[in-house]
């Protein structure tokens, strides 16, 4: 099992490999938030919303990121139903309509428009200055995590 990385340490993996000399994809993302335990459809669909935005405008501050793909469009072929569970893990639903986390990732890519702010106003801390973490109201407490790999 697998926790969500915190846009910082996304941020800090693609300087790292970007020191390297290389480019950066984030190919084949998907954010399933089926085995969310406990939570409300709010909830998970929050927690989409924010890992979409905040992973996608963290890595879009570093030069050595190229570029990001998802593993499909619509949550109607998506590949998790077929080999693990029942999801919605993209940012399109079953009738192809745009979900929140649709909005998400268009914002974050908008954050290098003219007029963006670089990083999206993302938390580039492990802890903000209200304390929380990041993904503190939706990330599940040690022990379990969003989803099974």
């Amino acid at each position: 099992r697998q926790k969500v990385p915190t846009p910082l340490q996304v941020k800090n993996q693609i300087r790292r490999i970007g020191n390297l000399g290389l480019k950066v994809n984030i190919s084949e993302m998907d954010v399933r938030i089926s085995k969310l335990h406990g939570a409300s459809p709010e909830i998970k669909t929050l927690a989409q919303k924010q890992i979409y935005h905040d992973i996608i405008a963290a890595a879009l501050t570093e030069p050595a990121f190229d570029g990001v793909w998802l593993w499909g469009f619509s949550d109607r072929h998506t590949w998790v139903k077929n080999f693990y569970y029942d999801d919605a893990p993209l940012i399109f639903d079953e009738k192809y309509e745009r979900k929140p986390a649709y909005y998400a990732l268009r914002d974050a890519i908008a954050t290098q428009a003219i007029g963006g702010v670089v990083g999206g106003k993302v938390l580039m801390k492990e802890v903000g200055a209200d304390g929380e973490k990041w993904g503190a109201e939706w990330m599940p407490s040690q022990g379990s995590d969003v989803h099974d790999g």
